[in-house]
């Protein structure tokens, strides 16, 4: 299943093969190396349709790129309007990122099992190349911004698959 089989850009085509042949591996490295793949594809007007990078005014916009017919992994891209961010959250499943375009900020969170909430570690600027990953449940909390004054674009890759991809990823937690 992809978002638009009338135009499946071979760049996409690509992308999506060699996530496919890294789902054949180690579950355990699977994240790290989806990271990999990501630094591999930086030129996302060769990934992305017209309509992909078109963004909202009221919250990042997700746009579905492609669904594994096995359900193994989805990949979008996220449009971030400046000031757009997400809520504090882990994973319920694995994840790899890259920022394609403009900037982002991460926030990063510990998970204090007692209180049952996070505490903020770190900020840390993610631009335009910046890749991060990480597997499913709270020892990786984060919450990523668009702080800038321009759009950015990311693309993700959640070991979900498409059908869930709006229930599935995000593991809310309560910031301290």
């Amino acid at each position: 299943m992809n978002a638009d089989s009338r135009q499946f850009p071979a760049r996409l085509a690509s992308l999506v093969y060699q996530i496919s042949s890294a789902c054949e591996g180690a579950a355990d490295v699977l994240p790290e190396k989806v990271k990999d793949i990501l630094c591999e594809y930086g030129d996302i007007d060769n990934l992305l349709l017209p309509y992909q990078r078109e963004g909202s005014a009221s919250s990042y916009t997700r746009h579905l790129l492609h669904g594994d017919s096995k359900g193994r992994f989805t990949i979008v891209a996220l449009v971030w309007s400046p000031g757009q961010k997400t809520p504090v959250h882990a994973h319920y499943t694995w994840c790899a990122y890259r920022v394609a375009e403009g900037n982002l900020q991460e926030e990063r969170f510990s998970w204090d099992a007692a209180q049952k909430q996070v505490v903020l570690n770190e900020t840390v600027a993610r631009t335009c190349g910046d890749t991060g990953y990480g597997h499913a449940g709270m020892e990786q909390v984060h919450r990523l911004a668009n702080v800038g004054t321009a759009p950015a674009i990311s693309i993700h890759v959640y070991g979900v698959d498409a059908e869930r991809i709006s229930t599935h990823v995000n593991r809310l937690a309560q910031a301290a």
